[in-house]
């Protein structure tokens, strides 16, 4: 699908900015949880997908459901290092608005683990979904996984890498993918702090969402405000043209004037007027169809991922190399 672009008025941009700026002075995300009310919701706390305390979700229903409800699973981001899923009430909020049952992990972070461990957990935050979400009224097989930032990449990888959803017993991979201000293509580490999370990584390409594309993945919505400077905006374009490449579905939207922390404040109900995000998001999942890989035809597969090591194996260079950062 072809990128869009959003504009925004720098004067709403402007004043959100100050806003975002003198709620820093004390806590940002508690000020949005307490600008957006109790919301018409149901919250199931603290269910564990496994036996370590940062192994934990909130479950979030829609009140007044009428059937299976689709479902979007959402990671925070932070570095790697920090959050903590009672900070983004507001993010279930939002998507509970749209009647969409959401819910949030913790997961484990740096330092106290490291590369891969935080991926093992998105991908057993899924598992654990996908196994019990029919018992809230969600339809297990209309799973979206979607983050900021560091989340992101957390929804990317599980999307994505095929050997993580074997490893975590994922039978049904997620119907879509949607990434706001993600990594995904950022090789070579430069930040100190990144280079010790990624440490043990035997093979630095292995950690890039970008080296698992193989355009049989699931339809992917992938957000980038043109303001952000904690995340360049290869990371999106790259990853578009990587699925688009192997013929895979995937959209790129940009918003003007939107910076990294802002495109995820977006959601909060008092801040919508900074991008059409949440208008974004719903639109996706509602207009997706989910398609299993075993649709995708055994020749059609085969070709494509011959393409992808032949474009590796001439040059030695990974795939990603291939395609021109922004």
């Amino acid at each position: 699908m072809i990128a869009r672009h959003h504009k925004t008025r720098p004067i709403r941009i402007l004043v959100a900015s100050l806003l975002l700026g003198l709620l820093n002075a004390c806590s940002a995300l508690d000020a949005l949880n307490a600008s957006v009310g109790p919301g018409a919701y149901q919250r199931i706390a603290n269910k564990n997908y496994g036996p370590h305390p940062r192994q934990s979700l909130d479950v979030y229903v829609p009140n007044y459901l009428s059937g299976p409800a689709d479902v979007i699973l959402f990671f925070y981001g932070g570095r790697w290092q920090s959050g903590n899923k009672r900070d983004y009430r507001f993010v279930a909020e939002a998507f509970t608005s749209k009647g969409l049952i959401t819910v949030i992990p913790d997961y484990r972070l740096f330092p106290e683990v490291a590369y891969p461990v935080f991926n093992q957990d998105a991908a057993a935050a899924y598992q654990w979904v996908e196994t019990h979400i029919q018992n809230f009224q969600g339809n297990p097989k209309r799973i979206f996984i979607a983050g900021h930032s560091a989340g992101a990449y957390l929804a990317a990888m599980v999307t994505l890498n095929e050997r993580l959803q074997k490893s975590a017993g994922i039978k049904t991979p997620p119907c879509g993918m949607i990434g706001m201000a993600g990594p995904y293509d950022f090789l070579p580490f430069t930040d100190e702090d990144i280079k010790q999370v990624f440490a043990s990584a035997d093979h630095p390409i292995e950690t890039q969402p970008i080296h698992y594309v193989n355009g049989t993945e699931a339809a992917m919505l992938l957000l980038y405000g043109e303001a952000d400077d904690i995340v360049w905006p290869h990371n999106a374009r790259n990853l578009v043209d990587a699925v688009h490449l192997l013929g895979g579905q995937a959209t790129l939207i940009t918003y003007s004037n939107v910076g990294h922390a802002s495109l995820a404040a977006s959601l909060a109900r008092p801040l919508r007027h900074i991008a059409p995000t949440l208008k974004d998001v719903t639109y996706f999942i509602r207009q997706t169809r989910c398609i299993s890989r075993l649709e995708v035809m055994p020749f059609e597969y085969a070709k494509r991922m011959i393409f992808k090591r032949m474009a590796g194996s001439y040059t030695g260079r990974p795939f990603s190399s291939f395609l021109t950062a922004g």
